[in-house]
């Protein structure tokens, strides 16, 4: 899927209404909750621009993981 730059600019301004809603809190917090807080809503963006339909699920990396091991144990 190919991201326009209208999906990709709705996302950023998406995050600017996140920040200005939380402006006052973020002056009054403390620094470890201003980091944690930018590091939440950078990851949160990040994982908006993958295609989650196309990423193999958890079974499918257990499957990898332990494929070869059960073909030991047989």
């Amino acid at each position: 899927m190919q991201w326009s730059w209208v999906t990709v600019l709705g996302i950023q301004g998406l995050l600017v209404i996140i920040v200005l809603f939380e402006w006052k809190r973020l002056k009054k917090a403390s620094k470890a909750d201003i980091i944690t807080f930018s590091a939440i809503l950078l990851l949160s963006e990040l994982i908006a621009f993958f295609n989650l339909e196309n990423v193999p699920g958890p079974l499918t990396l257990l499957q990898y993981i332990f494929g070869p091991l059960s073909k030991i144990m047989e």
